[in-house]
């Protein structure tokens, strides 16, 4: 996803998912203040943000993801630093925001704006424009960091098969690629047997099914 902001930094477009009172939620884009945000260090324009699970049940209504509403969901976000009162970044500065509390009861990356603690942020690696960062996404360093934990147990391509389960999802699509791309031998499992092709292609050299765990 992609975000455009109004050059003030005022204003700016958001989506809202709110609670009606016979108990339903309602998504639309509103227009909001930075007033309507928390009083945090760090105030970003968000450029990009990827779409994650989370955040379709955080808009459906969720209440073990969101307690309160309104809300502006969005997990993750890469943007460009407007102002930080702890000094950490600088005016103009890329950064990108994984985890924490955003996008959960923290207003997220599904807004054109964002106020969150200047630790939930991290600068922008200089290999990967915001785009591209949140193109991998939460599920991207989801991914990355658990096979960086595999090898931190000392795993490698030599000891044989890597199973992933769940292949099919952001997730396990690319730590097959990422597993592959470091040459160890990948079983993708998967519930969905007409995405062996593609799950194939990514780098698995064998798909079985998920029953057959």
């Amino acid at each position: 996803m992609s975000n455009n902001t109004t050059s003030n930094h005022t204003t700016f477009k958001a989506l809202v998912v709110e609670e009606t009172s016979d108990g339903n939620f309602n998504k639309s884009i509103q227009e909001r203040s930075i007033s309507d945000l928390p009083d945090n260090d760090l105030l970003i324009e968000v450029h990009y943000s990827s779409l994650n699970y989370k955040d379709a049940m955080s808009a459906s209504g969720n209440k073990r993801i969101t307690k309160n509403y309104p809300h502006t969901p969005g997990i993750d976000a890469a943007g460009i630093v407007v102002s930080d009162k702890s000094g950490t970044f600088k005016e103009g500065q890329e950064v990108v925001v994984f985890g924490y509390d955003l996008g959960m009861d923290t207003p997220g990356g599904l807004g054109q704006m964002i106020s969150i603690p200047a630790d939930w942020a991290i600068a922008c690696p200089e290999a990967l424009t915001l785009k591209e960062a949140m193109i991998y996404g939460t599920g991207g360093l989801t991914a990355a960091l658990s096979v960086q934990k595999l090898e931190k147990m000392g795993a490698k391509p030599s000891d044989g098969a890597v199973a992933v389960t769940g292949a099919t999802g952001g997730v396990g699509s690319i730590s097959i690629a990422i597993l592959h791309h470091l040459g160890y031998d990948v079983i993708a499992f998967s519930g969905k047997p007409d995405q062996s092709d593609h799950l194939k292609a990514l780098g698995a050299s064998e798909v079985r099914h998920r029953d057959t765990i």
